[in-house]
């Protein structure tokens, strides 16, 4: 694939930004507590000094929707539709728990994901995801927002073996550890962004710019 995609996450407490251009993945990563909107646009200009282009070089533009931080989410939201407007190409808004789960298959080459978010006191943000053997993550219609003490029985009515991902298991307790693996992966990553962005491609499954939807999950279970 020749296209060149920038792909930003600013959805949790990481700023996180990733140019792909001829097979090659250029990305930064930083620590953003609460300091997104001071990081990320010198992070943006300096990959893409790095990958020897410009703004507008790029042919997509890609972006975490969440669920994460409201603040965190609306800053790549309004980054990615400045750019899919002002230069006139496609915006993909991909769920930062899938961008979490594609990050383990990355590391770890792990198929069944069960990622939890800190959300607000008592809660997280909850998926299960799968990877299939045509690349493809099935899990969106799992996420959830949910009450930290109704997990164990969701965990308990799970047979496969899961591996743990994200900052929301350091507040769950686990009885059947057996059954669970849990990984160092606490953020997500721009660079996870890409994988999804090619199948979207692929497919042709294209947005304009005023069609884009973030993920904030405010319903609880």
């Amino acid at each position: 694939m020749s296209d060149i995609i920038l792909a930003i996450d600013t959805s949790i407490d990481h700023c996180s930004v990733a140019v792909y251009k001829k097979k090659v993945i250029y990305s930064l990563s930083e620590n953003c507590k609460k300091e997104h909107t001071i990081k990320i646009l010198p992070m943006i200009k300096k990959v893409l000094m790095n990958a020897k282009i410009t703004l507008k070089d790029l042919n997509y533009v890609a972006f975490s929707k969440g669920p994460g931080k409201f603040t965190g989410i609306r800053i790549s939201i309004g980054i990615a539709q400045s750019l899919s407007l002002s230069l006139k190409i496609p915006i993909f808004g991909i769920s930062t728990l899938s961008i979490l789960a594609q990050k383990a298959w990355r590391k770890y080459k792990k198929k069944q994901i069960l990622v939890a978010v800190n959300a607000k006191i008592g809660q997280v943000y909850w998926g299960e995801y799968l990877r299939n053997n045509t690349l493809l993550w099935t899990g969106e219609k799992t996420e959830s927002l949910i009450k930290i003490n109704k997990i164990e029985d969701k965990m308990k009515k799970l047979k496969k073996k899961w591996i743990l991902v994200g900052d929301g298991w350091k507040k769950i307790k686990r009885e059947n550890s057996l059954k669970f693996e849990q990984k160092k992966i606490l953020y997500p990553n721009a660079k996870d962004i890409i994988p999804f962005c090619f199948l979207k491609i692929q497919n042709r499954e294209f947005l304009h710019f005023t069609k884009i939807s973030n993920n904030y999950l405010d319903h609880l279970f």
